[in-house]
This record gives structure tokens, C-alpha cells and sequence, in this order.
């Protein structure tokens, strides 16, 4: 398998699904990504000197509570997480954000990451949701005294940043090992994850693992487990977090 021509292809697919028009003093751009919705996701962005400015327009927040999502203490902490661990302020209900002229494509791809870990906050609206996924997760690794950092990011061989929510250190047993928590698991999320993953593996180890924990409270498309196992990605059901094999993923040694 020729990676680098994947990607390569990849590239050249997103530049080519990209549009843009003119509104005002703000360029609309239209990006291929999907949100809950399944509508393009759109954002805003206008100059400012030596400054660009991005906006989502208030559709990522407006779009959650239009469904009925409320904002409790715990989720708002979920969403200042998300937005600190991008560099993106909240105005209101306005995703924003601002990076100097040369910064612009680092700053877009950041930018539209987080408007997506937004959107999959929507997932939580669910009544069977009774608390945030990766705050299960912590508590999970916690009472099994699974160390581990948490926000990790890494810039791959494109020069884009990516985003994991954890880290599980090598030791002389185990792998430097990558960790993802899907809570909405989707053919959208699981194309973000493989490109960032194959972008990110390139300037890490040769023997460095991604473990995708899939909330399988949720349901999960026809065919997601296995998009993911044929590139050799790790995956635990939420459900089967205790299975010995997934522990195994994420002991030490």
C-alpha cells in the first residue's frame, strides 16, 4: 500500500470539494465535511490586516440547541475543553477564532476540527446518555489505574495538527499508543480519524498503535469496526472496555 499516494489523493479530493463565494465582507466556505444534520459544514473567515478572522456564524451552538441539547455545567466544561485544546473562542453562541495571514490553512484545519467535536456534542442530547464520553473514559482509566495524558496533538507529515484524546506511553513492552473516543461513530468520523492517524504515523514510530473506543450505546453504521481494523487500528466497544484483551491495550507492560 502506497500511503503517501493516499494521502496525496486525499489532499487533492478535499481541495477539489472545497467552494467558496463572496458574502459581504466574509468569504463563505464550504467545506465536504458533514454535519448531524448532514449538511455541509460552512464557515466564515475575512481579513483584518495581517490577521485572519474565522466564524462560524453561531450554526455549530444554535444547530445543538435547536435540538433540544442543553448546555449543563458539565457539558459547558466538555465544550470549553474542546475549544481550548483548538484555540477557538466562544462570542455568544459564535464559534470564533484569529491567526496571523501565513497561519491561515493550520488555523482552517483547526477550526473546522473543533466546529465537528462541537456538532458531536449532539450525540448527548440522547436520554441514555447519562454523562460525558470522555469523562467515562477517565473515570474508566482511573479506576483501573491506567496512566495515561490526555489532549495530545501532533503535527503530521502535511503540516496539519491533529487532535487525540489520549496518550499511553511506550515501555519496553508496549507501543507508543494513540487513543481516540468516538462517541458518535459515523462514515464522516471514521474518514477524519484514518486521515489524521495516516498523516500522524508517518512522524511517529514504526511499531506506534491508534485504539478507537467506539460508544456503543450509540448506533454504530453498517461496516465502521471494519473500516477501522483494516488499517490496523485498534478497536473497544464501550461495552466491552473490560474484556481482557482491550485491557491489555492499555496496560503498561
Amino acid at each position: 500500500m502506497d500511503i503517501q499516494k493516499l494521502i496525496n489523493d486525499y489532499t487533492q479530493w478535499l481541495k477539489s470539494e472545497i467552494t467558496f463565494s463572496k458574502i459581504g465582507e466574509y468569504y463563505e466556505i464550504t467545506t465536504p465535511y458533514l454535519d448531524n444534520a448532514n449538511d455541509y459544514l460552512q464557515i466564515y473567515v475575512r481579513q483584518d490586516g495581517n490577521d485572519i478572522l474565522f466564524s462560524d456564524d453561531s450554526a455549530t451552538i444554535s444547530n445543538l440547541k435547536a435540538t433540544g441539547f442543553q448546555f449543563t455545567p458539565n457539558r459547558k466544561k466538555h465544550l470549553q475543553r474542546i475549544l481550548a485544546q483548538f484555540g477557538v473562542n466562544c462570542e455568544g453562541d459564535e464559534l470564533t477564532a484569529k491567526a496571523p495571514i501565513q497561519e491561515f490553512a493550520k488555523k482552517k484545519h483547526l477550526f473546522i476540527q473543533a466546529i465537528l467535536r462541537v456538532d458531536d456534542m449532539f450525540a448527548l442530547s440522547k436520554s441514555k446518555t447519562a454523562s460525558l464520553f470522555t469523562d467515562d473514559i477517565q473515570q474508566f482509566f482511573d479506576s483501573r489505574d491506567i496512566f495515561y495524558s490526555d489532549n495530545v496533538q501532533f503535527t503530521g507529515t502535511s503540516g496539519f495538527t491533529h487532535s487525540y484524546d489520549f496518550l499511553f506511553q511506550r515501555t519496553k513492552t508496549q507501543p507508543e499508543r494513540l487513543c481516540q473516543a468516538v462517541n458518535n461513530p459515523s462514515k464522516s468520523s471514521v474518514g477524519n480519524i484514518l486521515f489524521a492517524w495516516n498523516d500522524t504515523k508517518l512522524v511517529r514510530k514504526n511499531n506506534s498503535q491508534l485504539i478507537v473506543i467506539l460508544n456503543d450505546q450509540n448506533n454504530i453504521s453498517r461496516g465502521i469496526e471494519d473500516a477501522f481494523t483494516n488499517y490496523d487500528v485498534k478497536v473497544v466497544p464501550w461495552s466491552q472496555r473490560n474484556a481482557s484483551e482491550n485491557l491489555a491495550l492499555f496496560a503498561a507492560g
